[in-house]
Formats: C-alpha cells, structure tokens, sequence
C-alpha cells in the first residue's frame, strides 16, 4: 500500500508566520538602535534652521525609546539650553513622554486627548550657560490643544522654588508663580518672592500665536525695600524678553 503524506495549509501557513515572527523580533532585539536613533537627531538637526542640536552617549535605546547624555541646543541667538539627560518613549497614553533629568526630572507627557502635562523640576544652571542663574524649580503644568500643530487653547501654569539665584548675586526666596491660559488671554494670578526684595503680582496678557514678540502685557503689585513698601505698574509687549 502507497503511503500519501498528508499537507496542512493551515500549519503551514502557521509554521511560516511563527518564523516570520520571529526573525522581525531578531531584527528589534539585534538591531543597532543607538545608530538609528543618531540619524534621526541628525535628520531633526537639518531641518531646524533656527538652532544647532549636539548630543552625547546614548545611555539606552530601543524601537520606541531611546535615553542621551550632553543634549545641546544652540539657537541662532546664541542661547545655549544644556540637557545632562534627555529621554522620550513612544506609546498609547501617553503617546509620548519626554524626560529632561538635571539632577530633578521634568516629565512632559502628550496624550490622544490632545493634553500635554508637565511635572517635576529643573535644576536651572544645568540648563542655561547664564553665569549666576540657579536653583532648582519645580513646576506643574496642563495644557489643551484645539489641534497638534496649532496654539493652545486652555492651560495651567504652577512654578514654586525655595530659591533662585538670579544674574547679578541676588538670591530670591520662596518664589511661586500660579498662571492660566485660555485662547489667547494670560492671566497671571499671583506671583511672589521672599527675601531680599519681597514681590507680589499680578498681571494679564494677549498672545499674538503668529508674532510672540508683539504680544502685549501689563503687571502691577508691590515691591519691598527695607521698610519702604512700593507699588509699580508696568505694560508694554514682550519683544525684548523673547529675543533669543
């Protein structure tokens, strides 16, 4: 008797994708992600006309993941903004987070919701190359979104720090700033500092979204010096404090 061996198609198809599955996880697991993710701050750096990206060693890196030492960025300015540690992973919610370590860790997350929320704190001379400018600010965030790509329409702005040094020697105690966003008007609702020039604020603007620099603001509050307490008034638009 003839023996007839018989053929599955469907365990055949099987065994075919079981393979295909696992030479497309050799590849993830093998591939040299570090050069990967390399080129693509080297494609960002090319098409950013306005500033120059520098990075060191990437500490890990993966398909959706990477984590760099020494991130530069130089604008045209001549602001030089330093990141010891720089991460960003890719997922479903959220769909992105970015982490900035400076000693503290920033969160930035970006959800399907349109939402960006930012948590956590920067250590500010590790971030700018401003002689005399330091302390370490912790800072809360949540921000909405009409659509990716467009201004904001909504947000939250909380920035507390227990000292700032500030260019010049000056230290200023116990700062805290609570602001919202909502279209294209700030309202800044309260900031404050201690010690040695006790401040209080408060103030507004209107966004100009397409020219930054034209938008306008007014702030008004209290300045103390010594004994002597006085009060200040001030608008104009924001051109000289965005330059850079």
């Amino acid at each position: 008797m003839k023996f007839i061996p018989k053929f599955s198609i469907k365990k055949g198809l099987g065994r075919f994708f079981l393979f295909l599955a696992g030479l497309i996880l050799g590849v993830f697991l093998f591939m040299p992600w570090e050069v990967v993710w390399s080129q693509v701050f080297k494609q960002v750096d090319a098409k950013v006309s306005k500033a120059t990206i520098q990075w060191g060693d990437f500490v890990s890196a993966g398909p959706l993941s990477f984590e760099v030492t020494n991130l530069y960025v130089t604008t045209n300015k001549g602001l030089i903004i330093t990141i010891p540690q720089f991460g960003m992973s890719f997922g479903l919610s959220p769909l992105v987070e970015v982490r900035v370590k400076t000693g503290p860790v920033l969160v930035a997350k970006v959800f399907k919701s349109k939402s960006l929320t930012l948590s956590g704190g920067v250590d500010l001379s590790k971030v700018t190359k401003l002689d005399g400018l330091g302390g370490i600010v912790k800072i809360t965030s949540d921000v909405g979104f009409h659509k990716w790509g467009g201004p904001p329409k909504t947000g939250s702005l909380v920035v507390r720090s227990k000292q700032i040094e500030i260019p010049g020697g000056l230290i200023a105690e116990d700062v805290n700033l609570n602001s919202v966003l909502a279209g294209n008007q700030f309202q800044l609702n309260s900031f404050s500092s201690g010690m040695p020039v006790p401040t209080d604020a408060k103030g507004s603007a209107t966004l100009n979204w397409d020219n930054l620099q034209a938008s306008t603001y007014n702030i008004s509050g209290s300045v103390t010096f010594g004994k002597t307490k006085r009060q200040f008034s001030k608008t104009g638009n924001l051109s000289k404090y965005l330059n850079f």
